[in-house]
């Protein structure tokens, strides 16, 4: 497969001159002559490696690496700055922020492919090594899961459904429909985790696992009640929630592919919440977006933010785990396949999720 260049310069004599060089050393090149287009060409193109100047006009090269750096899909995108002067303080500031390798202009085609290759074997290497951290640490939680959330709520089904039967022989209907009740909850909980580990598995392999979502009309108001009380019935702990919301009617959306999203955010949000506390939930319509913050507060002594949502990851102690870590990873993907935007914060005991994403024809 050819590699993917983008070349961000604004000298057009250059940036003509470098993109056919590296267009004759097999390289797929696309340039743009301003810093945001840049950075808007990099998340359309999806390139192996950025080659960027660093003097540029309204949003020079450090900006440019820190907007790319912000986008999770691009954290480890090798990037190659250009500048005209070897000054060491321009060379700190490149690392600070992410920076790969610097070339000085004028640079020989040589120095140009060679720094290239070298940099994207390097990236081959790193991808290589974090998909097997990745897949370790699956296999490890995997270990976890099939104690707490496959063989736990299998066992309640298997049990309550001896006792269920019973109870109906003996014509206890009454009984029997508390514990057919319980079966429900413990096969929802089985659902809920095999649909996050078929999604994960599907996003692992560059497939969008909602292509075939539906668009139609969601009630926000009535879904949200229908979640809390499914939560309600499934907790061991008490919580309550405080909602707020200036709209009733979502349209554009799939209802059960936004169930499953608002179930697990709430889930997340209550799972270490310090009951003495209302969970608080705010929707509303803002600019053309759904507005959605939850916010509450947790038990324990950890932090989290934006960045640290990925596959399989345990913000609490892993002694402790409960649940996929997937949570919050697979809503993050689907927000951007819409999208949309979303921000998470722990720190001083609050936690926060913000989620925008787009919507239309209120």
């Amino acid at each position: 497969m050819i590699p993917k260049i983008v070349l961000i310069e604004d000298d057009l004599l250059l940036a003509e001159n470098t993109k056919t060089i590296l267009e004759l050393n097999q390289f797929e090149c696309e340039v743009a002559h301003k810093g945001q287009l840049g950075v808007e060409l990099v998340q359309s193109f999806k390139p192996d490696l950025v080659v960027c100047d660093i003097m540029l006009d309204e949003v020079d090269g450090f900006e440019v690496l820190k907007r790319i750096r912000a986008i999770p899909e691009f954290i480890y995108l090798p990037f190659i700055f250009l500048t005209a002067r070897a000054d060491f303080w321009d060379k700190r500031k490149g690392m600070n922020l992410g920076a790969d390798d610097f070339l000085t202009k004028p640079f020989m085609s040589k120095d140009l492919v060679e720094t290239i290759h070298a940099r994207l074997e390097l990236s081959s290497q790193k991808k290589e090594s974090v998909g097997l951290e990745i897949r370790k640490n699956a296999v490890d939680v995997f270990y976890h899961i099939s104690s707490h959330e496959y063989l736990t709520p299998l066992n309640g089904i298997v049990n309550l459904s001896k006792m269920a039967i019973e109870m109906l022989q003996n014509s206890q209907v009454n009984d029997a429909l508390s514990l057919i009740e319980g079966i429900s909850i413990s096969g929802n909980r089985i659902l809920r985790t095999t649909r996050k580990l078929l999604w994960y598995n599907q996003l692992s392999n560059n497939n969008n696992p909602w292509r075939n979502a539906t668009s139609g009309t969601v009630n926000i108001l009535a879904l949200h009640h229908q979640i809390y009380d499914t939560l309600k019935k499934g907790s061991s702990m008490p919580f309550e929630f405080s909602f707020k919301s200036n709209i009733n009617i979502l349209y554009g959306y799939d209802e059960v592919l936004l169930e499953f999203v608002l179930t697990e955010l709430y889930q997340n949000i209550i799972q270490y919440a310090n009951h003495a506390h209302k969970v608080y939930i705010d929707t509303r319509l803002e600019n053309n977006h759904l507005l959605m913050i939850i916010r509450n507060h947790y038990l324990g002594n950890y932090t989290i933010c934006t960045n640290d949502v990925k596959p399989f990851f345990q913000a609490h102690n892993p002694k402790d785990m409960n649940g996929t870590g997937l949570g919050l990873y697979i809503i993050q993907e689907w927000v951007r396949t819409v999208h949309g935007k979303m921000e998470v914060s722990a720190q001083n005991n609050l936690f926060e999720i913000i989620l925008k994403i787009p919507v239309s024809n209120f």
